[in-house]
């Protein structure tokens, strides 16, 4: 079982109203925030303005940049941002920046590229809530999974299975069972809830799914 996380990955306040609205009972949102440092697109995550958005959902922020702390520390501010998740390979003591974020009353979450092995990473998991999987390269929405990435998946599910996993990139319909048969706990989803043609029953079966 696994739940659904929908992602705010957005270009302006309006489209974060109207996703936010669309799905008022979802728990917990992914702000996927790309500021043209680790990636090449840039995406909308302003903290207030998001903040302000009249609703009772959480958020949890995914960093896919090179310096995630200042927007953390702007969003640690408001009480409804639950997570930070930062990226394995940045320039930076990521034991600290976990540290830092846990000081700041957040979950840490530790995000691992394609390329990146759970062993590259073993001795920072004592200090990380969750471990996200990039199901493909990050940046544009909607590239397929990697189903190599289940692999993966599976050994840190073997290996720690108290931790919580979550996927992101190609989560739909078509590979939701084998994500969840691998081990993930959430699954990070935009296209196949944002671009279907009825985005509220494309999620309500994503969760029915998950759930299997």
């Amino acid at each position: 079982m696994a739940k659904i996380v929908p992602a705010l990955l957005v270009e302006n306040l309006d489209e974060a109203k109207k996703r936010i609205e669309l799905l008022p009972e979802v728990e917990i949102m992914s702000v996927d925030i790309m500021d043209g440092t680790f990636v090449e697109p840039t995406t909308y995550f302003d903290a207030v303005e998001i903040n302000s958005i009249e609703s009772e959902v959480l958020f949890e922020l995914d960093l896919i940049v090179d310096d995630p702390l200042p927007i953390i520390k702007a969003w640690a501010k408001h009480p409804r941002t639950a997570r930070a998740i930062v990226h394995a390979e940045i320039d930076q003591d990521i034991r600290e920046l976990l540290q830092t974020i846990h000081g700041l009353g957040l979950e840490a979450g530790l995000a691992l590229l394609p390329k990146t092995k759970i062993s590259d990473v073993e001795h920072l998991l004592n200090e990380t809530d969750m471990v996200l999987i990039r199901g493909n390269e990050p940046g544009y929405s909607g590239r397929p999974l990697d189903t190599a990435m289940l692999g993966k998946v599976a050994e840190l599910n073997q290996e720690h299975p108290d931790m919580a996993v979550t996927v992101d990139i190609g989560v739909n319909k078509k590979t939701i069972f084998e994500l969840v048969r691998a081990g993930a706990t959430h699954l990070s989803v935009n296209s196949a809830i944002y671009k279907e043609e009825d985005p509220v029953r494309a999620y309500e079966e994503l969760r029915e799914l998950a759930s299997e």
